[in-house]
This record gives C-alpha cells, structure tokens and sequence, in this order.
C-alpha cells in the first residue's frame, strides 16, 4: 500500500497494480487498514487521472463498506485519504444525497493541514471541485480553487497535479456556464490561453485532457473550425492503454460531425465512443453524456422513437441534477414522437413536463447539439402555450430560428396579418399607419406577398404597382416604396433586393397567408370529392357506410388543423382592391376550401362525423355562398338523422346567396334539398 500510494502522488498513473494487490490482501490485525486506504486511494487515482475506470466499482464498494473506519484512523494523512474517496464513493452512489454537502465541508481544512503530503492534499481537494462541478455548483468551485493555489505553486505536486487543478478549473468553469452567466466559456478559454502561454511544458496525458476540453468548448459554441483543428492535435496522443479519452474523442468528433451536417459518421463514432467507454470500465452511472450521444444523433436525423431508449438508459443510471437533464431530453422525444405521430394529448403532457423540468433545472441548452431540435421543441411549446416565457429565453439566449412558419407565437421581429384583415406587428407592437404616406410601401409589401414572399422580379412590381409610369420613373418611385417599407418596419433586412429581385426574409418576418398557404399546400389535393368518397345506397351522402375506411397520414391531418387555424377570415378581408389583389383572394379561399373538404373526407372516413361536420361548419363560416360545402354538410347531417339541421344549413345558404349575388342556389343543391324533404316529409 505505501508503495502504491507514494509512486500514485508522484504521478497519479503510476502504482496501481501495488495498489491493487494491496487491496486484495485479507485484513489484518497488524495493519487493519491498508486494504481500505488502497482502495480509497485507487478510487481518488483513476477518478483524477480519468484514463482506465477497471475495477473502479468495485473499490468504489470497498470505500463505502468501511467508510465507518474513519473515525477509527488517528493519522491525518490516512483520515484526509479515506474522506476523499468516500466522498467520491457516495457522490457516486446518490448525487443528490443532502449529506455530502456537510461531507464535502469537512474535508476543506484538511487542505491547509501542512503535515499531510502536498500531494495528498491536491488529490483531496481535485475531488472536492469534481464534487462542487457536478453539482454546478460553480461558487464552491472557486473557493476550493483559491484554497489549492499555494499547492500548485508547491514543487512537491508536480506538474501534472498542477494541470490536473488547471484542467478541473476550466471544465467547470465551462460546464456551469448555463447557471452563471458571468463564468462564461470565454473566461474558461482565458484561463485556457493562460496556462498555453506559459513556458512550462505539458505531459502527454495532460496535453490530450486539455486538447479535448478546448475541442468540447469550441464546438459547444458552434466552432466547427476550432473544434476539429484541437481534435487533429489530440488524435495522435490516443493510446490504448487509455481507452477513456478515446471513447470522449470519438464523442467529440461525433459532435464536430452533427455541427457539420454529417449525421452517418457522427452516429458512427457515437457508437465508437459507447463501446470504448464502457471497455474503459467508466461506470454505467457516469457514462450519460456518452450513452446519449447515439440519441442525440438520432434526435438530429428526425427519429425520436430510436432515440428515446438512449435517454431513458442514462437517465435510469444517473443520479441528482444529472438524472434530471436525462429526464428532459427523455421527455422531449417523447413529446416529439407523440406529436409527429398525431397523439396531441400525450405529446402535449409529455412537452409540458419536459420543459417544466427544464425551467427548474434553469437549463436553456438542452439539445445543444441539435439546433434545430429544440427549435422544434420551442415551436410547439409555443403552439401549445407552454411555459411560454421560458421558451422565449431558451430562443433569445440560443438565437434559435424556426422552420415552422406556421407558429404565429414565435417571437418574430415582424409579423403581418392579412386575412380578415391588415394588422402589423414590430417587436411585439402594433403598428400605426398615418395618413397616406404609408400607402405605397404597404401596397408594395402586400404585393410581395401575393406573389409567394420570395424571388418576385422588380419589373414585375413596377408594373402591377406602377402601371401608368415609364422605365425610370416607375423605378424610381420603386426605390421610394422600398425605402419607406424599410424604414416603417425598422429592419432594412427585412426586405432583401438581390440582382433585381425581391424576397422577404423569413426569419425576420412572419406572414399569416404564406404559412397558410405552405401548411395547405402540404395537405394536398384530396383524392375525391366527398360525396363520391362516401357514396353508399340508402343514405343521402353515404357517411355511414363509409364511417371507419381509413384515413390520411398524420402529417396531412396536422396540416389542415394548422391550415385551419391560421385562416382567419378573407385576404385584406374582402375589400374592393387591385386585379393582383383579387386574384390571391381568391386562390388563398379556393386552398381553404380544399382544406375544409379534406378536413371533413378524412373525419368521415375515420368514423368522425362530428369532427367533419366541426369542419364544415367553420369553412362556411368564412364563406357562407360556398354552395358544395353547404351541401357536403347537409349530407353529413342528413345521414346522422338530424334532417331538419341539414335543412337549416340549405336556407342559411340559399339566404346568403340571395342577399350577396342576386342568384337562386344551383340546381344542384336545390335537388339535394328536395331529395331530403322526400326521405324525410317530417323535416
């Protein structure tokens, strides 16, 4: 034992097989504790070195088995020694042990108790930061920290202790910086800089720890360039006598692949890593970050069905805070996986618990790997009006942008509402038109709009705008509109002219009739009409025997509900405006429509009838003279039994008819009406 120990704070590589056999020796009445102190000693080694985890477990039980002992053990060194590894072994046990706090408190006057070995006390006071790091606990951190400079300044640690401080100082420094924003990972990158500036040179061991830190920095602020030159410098120092830095290289690299797009080779080396880590004997407990990696990659290519066991696997092992960052993202698939299968209701309780914890953890970078998962996330959190004002600090601390334009509750610098109506929005406020000096820019961005946001040829504009003025002039009183637009909505870049063309930026703008038009677009045409889908003799329209045929996907079923919700009313509400202006009226109505009739074919043929009849309803709400819907939901209605409603729906139509175009309803709905009244003389 006192061989291993010496030659292990000499260099905390070295004396582990004297350490090992030492702590196999059956005990004994001469020296009752050496098999104990070997094992608390191994524990302490392979926890700082962080290289080769064999055995680790099992001393870890050794150390937790005796830990009783140490009020038994009069000398200093042998008392600070069992302490730290007992701390380590009960960190490890339960995190989230309310005890190790005061466990941790007592071991801090050990540290400047100049009897014990300077080494020793650099071991002891490496894991009481490790402890305070795992707990984020960044304050306790910096108080170890300032209590261990006279020691690395101490010839007797060496320089590897020293780094060893070094290093542990800056990871913490990096992992806590969620929690304190003022220990960001640009002060962990000074301290970094510091210790490179210096003349003092590195241990191969060390230098690797270090190369793979700044690589984990680099790229955990996006850094692709950084990250991969610090993992080149850092490949030719993997051995395999230390599989542990290894497995977090292939970790790493897997994370360099996600930021660079490549999802096949980062789920490669995630594997890699997985599979090195545990070869290393790194404990199930503390292999989270590495067992999740696979899921995080997976999350990334879209498939949070694969991903969700990685999640639940880490969570299952971990303990305290770092079992509850597993439960988040476990949540947060889950959620995902509910919601791209069309289950709102557990995908919305799922989400609600996920970000819940979240908040409590105050943990703004889940996913921080996968951008535009949490992106993801956030949308429809905000569709579904959970924890909304985390959600906004999440997007703002992240500058996470969405690919859903369909979130009209996304914090969008701008957001424009035209049907049922022209409404603006900059930065949350509503905007004031005053007299006519906004006409023309406003005419000029409802124009852009109407012709699809994007990519619309300047010539095109000047000459649905302008249509009465030559060339230059025309161009002229383009370039005044645009500059006035800018101007109105505060962000130059909110409009982009580009080699003659017009386009607005979708990240800076949100438009209620563009994402209306790309969620009914994504619904498609339906196959057939309604009544032919639910033809069948001795009904009106067929409903009942069509009731339980199938059904559309369930992305296409999402689609016509948000399709729905975001059309609230007709584009500038009806006004009497330009031919342009008409024109996309009509054909934002005509794709409503399209919509409600899916809505309704596919509610029927799911056995829904009050589902598409709900559908029906609300298309005619916004078109009342809309004649073939009128007569879908007479259908649907008569074929339930309620003859005298689908009555009712035909004389608010032919009403609406009357009044607005001064015409009788067509024969056909006229014929479908008279076919009611005759299977139905009581209606």
């Amino acid at each position: 034992f006192q061989r291993g120990l010496a030659a292990a704070l000499q260099d905390i590589g070295q004396g582990r097989a004297d350490l090992r056999a030492a702590a196999a020796q059956p005990r004994s009445a001469a020296d009752p504790h050496s098999a104990l102190l070997a094992a608390a000693a191994l524990t302490l080694a392979q926890g700082i070195a962080d290289d080769d985890y064999t055995g680790f477990e099992a001393m870890v039980a050794v150390v937790l088995a005796g830990q009783d002992q140490i009020e038994h053990i009069a000398d200093p060194s042998q008392r600070l020694l069992l302490q730290a590894a007992a701390l380590t072994a009960r960190r490890f046990a339960a995190l989230d042990d309310p005890s190790l706090a005061a466990q941790a408190q007592a071991l801090m006057p050990g540290l400047a108790v100049a009897a014990i070995a300077a080494p020793l006390r650099c071991w002891a006071g490496l894991e009481l930061m490790a402890f305070h790091r795992a707990r984020l606990d960044l304050p306790s951190v910096l108080v170890v920290e300032l209590a261990l400079r006279p020691l690395r300044a101490d010839a007797a640690i060496g320089a590897r202790l020293a780094d060893e401080v070094h290093h542990e100082l800056v990871q913490s420094l990096y992992e806590c910086e969620s929690l304190y924003e003022c220990e960001s990972p640009l002060r962990a990158a000074a301290v970094r800089a510091a210790r490179l500036a210096s003349s003092a040179p590195m241990l191969p061991a060390i230098e690797l720890k270090l190369l793979l830190l700044d690589a984990q920095m680099a790229l955990g602020s996006g850094q692709a360039g950084a990250g991969a030159a610090a993992l080149a410098r850092a490949e030719p120092l993997l051995l395999p006598s230390a599989p542990r830095p290894a497995a977090w290289w292939h970790l790493l690299r897997s994370r360099l692949d996600m930021l660079q797009g490549r999802l096949r080779p980062a789920l490669t080396h995630a594997r890699v890593a997985l599979q090195l880590g545990t070869a290393s004997g790194l404990p199930e407990r503390w292999m989270g970050v590495t067992v999740m990696q696979e899921g995080q990659v997976l999350m990334a290519s879209g498939d949070p069905a694969a991903a969700l066991p990685f999640f639940e696997r880490a969570a299952r092992s971990a303990s305290g805070t770092q079992a509850g960052f597993c439960l988040v993202l476990a949540h947060l698939a889950r959620a995902l996986q509910h919601l791209g299968a069309g289950a709102v209701v557990p995908g919305r309780l799922e989400l609600e618990r996920g970000l819940t914890l979240a908040r409590e953890l105050a943990w703004l970078n889940f996913f921080r790997a996968c951008p535009a998962v949490a992106a993801a996330i956030c949308s429809a959190a905000l569709e579904h009006g959970l924890e909304v004002r985390f959600v906004h600090e999440v997007i703002a601390s992240r500058g996470l942008q969405t690919a859903r334009s369909d979130v009209a509750a996304w914090p969008w610098p701008i957001r424009v509402r035209t049907l049922g109506g022209l409404r603006i929005e900059v930065d949350g406020q509503a905007l004031v038109f005053k007299g006519k000096v906004a006409r023309k820019p406003l005419e000029l961005l409802l124009f852009i709009i109407a012709c699809g946001g994007s990519d619309v040829s300047v010539n095109t504009v000047a000459f649905g705008l302008w249509p009465d003025l030559d060339g230059d002039k025309a161009r002229a009183a383009f370039n005044a509109a645009l500059h006035r637009l800018r101007r109105l909505l505060g962000q130059h870049e909110a409009v982009w002219l580009d080699h003659a063309r017009l386009s607005l930026d979708a990240q800076r703008m949100w438009v209620d009739c563009l994402a209306f038009e790309e969620q009914a677009d994504r619904v498609g045409a339906t196959a057939v009409g309604l009544a032919q889908a639910t033809a069948g003799a001795g009904s009106v329209g067929g409903a009942g025997r069509a009731m339980g045929a199938g059904s559309a996907d369930p992305s296409r079923r999402l689609a016509a509900a948000r399709a729905q919700a975001l059309y609230s009313g007709a584009f500038l509400h009806d006004t009497d405006d330009a031919a342009w202006q008409t024109t996309y009226r009509s054909r934002l109505a005509a794709k409503f429509k399209r919509v409600i009739r899916f809505a309704a074919q596919d509610a029927l043929q799911r056995g829904d009838g009050p589902a598409a009849r709900a559908a029906l309803e609300h298309g005619l709400e916004h078109d009342p003279q809309a004649e073939d819907l009128a007569r879908e939901l007479m259908r649907v209605l008569a074929d339930s039994g309620e003859q005298a409603a689908a009555l009712q729906v035909f004389a608010r139509c032919r009403s609406a008819i009357e009044q607005g175009l001064g015409v009788a309803p067509s024969a056909a709905t006229l014929a479908l009406a008279a076919q009611i009244r005759a299977l139905h003389p009581s209606a």
